[in-house]
């Protein structure tokens, strides 16, 4: 008779594993989403209007690159640093374009789920945040690392310039 129960209470509480928790979104949690969403779509819409500048200063840069070395002004400085700015901030707003679209994304994405009651749609938003929290952690993962990197190899240069001028700073 007991393991009989045992038996009983096992099947039970697997039942109750298999059967999935709903979580219930009130009106309350519904506006604060969609509040969410809107300035989401803003900062969305001026992150990537800001990627295109970004880009198209790029462009400029490397475009004017050549003809800056014409003038005296720019003569003391070489060509390539120009280019290496513009690839610079191409590759910044390349950067910035991922967190400026997963952001838009979910924006998009959570003002459908939640007018239209789409749990399906209200997912899809939360894996574009996910994405993007994702994105922003491991960019700065990355920016840390590098920092830590370039920290001696400043100092590191700072010396070698010292030893090459004779103790002299520059």
């Amino acid at each position: 008779m007991n393991t009989d129960h045992s038996t009983q209470s096992l099947t039970t509480s697997s039942d109750s594993q298999e059967q999935p928790q709903q979580l219930i979104i009130d009106a309350s949690g519904k506006q604060n989403l969609i509040t969410t969403a809107k300035w989401s779509n803003f900062i969305a819409i001026v992150g990537i209007v800001m990627v295109v500048f970004f880009a198209l200063i790029g462009i400029a840069i490397m475009l004017i690159s050549p003809v800056a070395s014409d003038y005296q002004d720019f003569q003391s400085y070489p060509q390539l640093s120009f280019t290496f700015i513009g690839i610079l901030y191409i590759v910044m707003a390349v950067v910035y374009f991922f967190p400026c679209y997963y952001l838009f994304l979910f924006s998009k994405k959570i003002r459908l789920g939640i007018n239209f009651d789409s749990q399906d749609k209200l997912n899809e938003g939360l894996n574009y945040l996910k994405k993007l929290a994702k994105f922003v952690g491991i960019l700065i993962i990355v920016s840390l690392a590098l920092t830590l990197l370039f920290i001696p190899l400043v100092f590191l240069s700072a010396g070698l310039m010292q030893i090459l001028t004779g103790g002299v700073m520059i």
